[in-house]
């Protein structure tokens, strides 16, 4: 009855579901373009970042494609309310990266973070909502408030390259959690390692994560601050790249 009454359209090509618990029809969920990035060990992730951005590994679930699949999934998680989208795709690509080994040892999930006026505005992060389904599936934890970003500005394709790069100023490590982070998963012990000079602190290994991936100015600006303020060894993974 309520699917009579509030049908559900598929975010693809706005075909009414018939069930409430599907969130796209076959077609489109078949017409996906996905990577295989992680399957392939493909490193044009990486490549988009050499010389910006000393990644490890990254990889993304999709293709995107100006209308394409990832495009209209992507709008229907940050527009239209549809945070079942994001933790949809999160739990699949979490899943995926499980069965891969180089996927499994990091310390935690830190998705990009959106300015708290925004976050009023829409109710909700979507990176933060897809993160938090990829932690779960990692069984690691998602540190939704380790970043904070500072400034807001437009989104970003209503920007140059410019006004792009100038994000590099707009994102920071949150104040709360600084020593706490920094103390915790470095495993810096100042007294032992004054008298143990071949101490090594322990690196921790984080998986940065965003919506979709354009010029890459958002990933580089928070990634970062990450390796450099925390000394984090710095993966990314997100839901689609251009």
């Amino acid at each position: 009855m309520l699917n009579i009454l509030f049908p559900k359209y598929c975010p693809g090509c706005r075909t009414v579901l018939d069930q409430p618990d599907i969130l796209l029809c076959i077609a489109c969920r078949n017409a996906l373009p996905l990577t295989h990035y992680h399957r392939d060990q493909n490193e044009r992730f990486v490549h988009k970042f050499y010389g910006r951005l000393p990644l490890v590994q990254g990889t993304a679930l999709l293709h995107y494609h100006k209308k394409g699949g990832a495009q209209k999934l992507i709008h229907a998680l940050k527009y239209r309310g549809r945070k079942d989208i994001g933790h949809w795709l999160g739990s699949w690509l979490g899943a995926e990266l499980g069965q891969i080994q180089s996927y499994q040892d990091f310390s935690a999930v830190v998705p990009v973070p959106i300015h708290p006026q925004k976050l009023r505005l829409r109710g909700y992060n979507q990176a933060a909502i897809f993160g938090r389904a990829l932690a779960e599936s990692l069984d690691i934890p998602c540190l939704e408030t380790l970043l904070i970003q500072t400034q807001m500005r437009q989104t970003q394709a209503k920007q140059g390259r410019w006004e792009r790069w100038s994000k590099q100023d707009s994102f920071a490590l949150n104040p709360k959690y600084q020593m706490l982070m920094t103390s915790v998963f470095t495993g810096l012990d100042y007294e032992y390692h004054d008298h143990n000079p071949a101490f090594q602190p322990c690196k921790m290994s984080l998986l940065l994560v965003d919506d979709v991936i354009t010029t890459g100015a958002t990933i580089e600006a928070c990634g970062s601050i990450l390796t450099r303020e925390l000394g984090a060894s710095l993966s990314c993974a997100s839901i689609a790249i251009a």
